[in-house]
């Protein structure tokens, strides 16, 4: 997860080493925790970021789609599946 954290760093957020992921993906894009285990959840089993946004609830993401994208590759990538 060292490259999602990457990601957020890219985007000008900065993860507390202390704080689990979920957490701080919550925190950054404005997810409650279960909005953000939801949305992990579904990426790690190789949905798009569009499923993934229907399956947690987040119906507006307009604002953060770059960062929703950008983390949603990383997981893709780091589990060796990038849904299209």
């Amino acid at each position: 997860m060292r490259a999602v954290g990457e990601v957020l760093e890219s985007h000008g957020a900065k993860p507390d080493p202390s704080e689990p992921l979920a957490d701080t993906v919550a925190r950054v894009l404005g997810l409650s925790d279960a909005e953000a285990h939801r949305w992990l959840d579904a990426l790690t089993e190789g949905c798009t970021v569009e499923e993934a946004n229907r399956r947690a609830g987040i119906a507006d993401h307009r604002g953060s789609e770059p960062l929703l994208v950008a983390v949603a590759r990383a997981i893709g990538t780091a589990l060796g599946k990038v849904a299209k």
